[in-house]
């Protein structure tokens, strides 16, 4: 059996960085990998405007106490000529240009209620004068012309969509995401909405896998069920070997039924591990068919959403350029001891609290593998070493969110 590092080190050295790239709007493009390099093709901001709502004026004509006389209203949009005169100003709305021959403004909130005028051609009265510039963006002090808005590579975040649609792009080169075949094994499951029979039981997997699949932006191909008979697995499984990627749960351990395993060495499929030192998800199996992933994960739910969360995911990151593969792991406090068996790494589904400047981790006690209504409160993992025996209460442990 594999630990737990090297088999994430296997999924690692084995999967490769798609090459596809297409184009989609920017939109939706939020989660994938940038695959171009932008430049502004305008100056941000693309004139002066105010920072603030206020008057704008020539500071040179200035002292503490002048008048000035309002001449007009510039609010975001409109234009900012004419010029102004000696001892004029404008009142200005916050992202409205500021006329040229104008240098700083003044917010409205300082100027007192008894001099704000009421209507143009009336007179105001500045009493502390700010510094000349105060209060004005500056044409291109944010970005100019020609200079790099967006590097390739960069994990596009909603931050990065407001800069490509402020450089005027409406759609983006990114790299493609995975197509990924997936589907849950077993003669005993029936699709929800299909009343079970004696000895049936819904097909939670399918389900889940589909929203995992979404989830990591990779695309979704469902092969519908899958029988515990060779003929079906040949069938189905070769379908999904036409994809970037395969994803089978169940059918993977040691019983007699459990065929997949020989089904994909039969489909030219090289096993690379199969049994891990983890619990759960020790029958987690992973293999390759020249440029096509397979993992065969255990059918057991719980077991199947950590082995998808820990390995498939990881592939699918890789997969679409992802620079950073791998879930940033935290330390936590654990708040209860938990004592296991030594030899296998436990990924112990918890409760994460930020508490002050320390992350908390309460424990969520389970039936086993398949007992996935105690997990559904469960935000983070908490990674406990192969060789720890005890793990004591307000010890530091490692632990990853659910799910990054």
């Amino acid at each position: 059996m594999l630990a737990f590092e090297d088999a994430l080190a296997t999924v690692l050295d084995q999967a490769i960085p798609g090459t596809r790239v297409i184009e989609i709007p920017v939109a939706e493009s939020a989660g994938r990998v940038l695959a171009e390099e932008v430049r502004s093709d305008i100056n941000m901001p693309p004139f002066n405007k105010s920072a603030m709502d206020g008057f704008a004026f020539r500071r040179g004509d200035s002292t503490d106490g002048e008048l000035f006389r309002v001449m007009r209203t510039i609010a975001a949009g409109d234009s900012a000529d004419p010029p102004l005169g000696p001892r004029e100003c404008v009142r200005i709305m916050t992202g409205a240009p500021v006329p040229g021959d104008a240098d700083t403004v003044i917010p409205v909130e300082d100027v007192g209620p008894a001099e704000m005028p009421q209507s143009e051609g009336e007179w105001v009265r500045f009493h502390t004068i700010p510094p000349r510039g105060e209060h004005i963006a500056i044409q291109g002090e944010d970005i100019r012309v020609g200079e790099v808005a967006l590097a390739p590579n960069q994990v596009i975040r909603h931050q990065h969509v407001a800069v490509l649609a402020s450089v005027g792009r409406a759609m983006i080169r990114v790299y493609a995401p995975p197509s990924i075949a997936f589907a849950a094994t077993g003669e005993e499951i029936v699709e929800p909405g299909t009343p079970p029979r004696p000895g049936q039981i819904y097909n939670a997997n399918a389900s889940m896998l589909w929203s995992q699949i979404l989830e990591a932006r990779a695309v979704p191909h469902p092969l519908g069920q899958i029988r515990d008979t060779r003929e079906d697995l040949q069938k189905k499984l070769a379908q999904g070997l036409e994809h970037d990627m395969l994803v089978v749960s169940g059918g993977v351990s040691m019983g007699q039924f459990d065929l997949v395993p020989d089904v994909l060495q039969e489909l030219g499929v090289e096993i690379l591990f199969h049994r891990l030192l983890i619990k759960p998800a020790r029958p987690t199996l992973f293999g390759k068919r020249d440029r096509t992933l397979v993992f065969g994960l255990p059918g057991n739910p719980v077991s199947a959403l950590y082995a998808f969360d820990q390995f498939v995911a990881t592939a699918i990151r890789v997969f679409s350029h992802h620079p950073r593969p791998l879930a940033t792991r935290y330390q936590g406090e654990l708040m209860e001891t938990v004592k296991k068996a030594p030899g296998r790494l436990l990924l112990m589904p918890c409760i994460c609290e930020s508490v002050g400047d320390r992350f908390q981790l309460n424990p969520i006690r389970t039936h086993g593998s398949a007992d996935i209504f105690a997990i559904h409160r469960a935000n983070a993992l908490a990674i406990l070493a192969a060789g720890v025996a005890e793990a004591k209460k307000g010890s530091l442990v490692s632990f990853r969110m659910l799910f990054e």
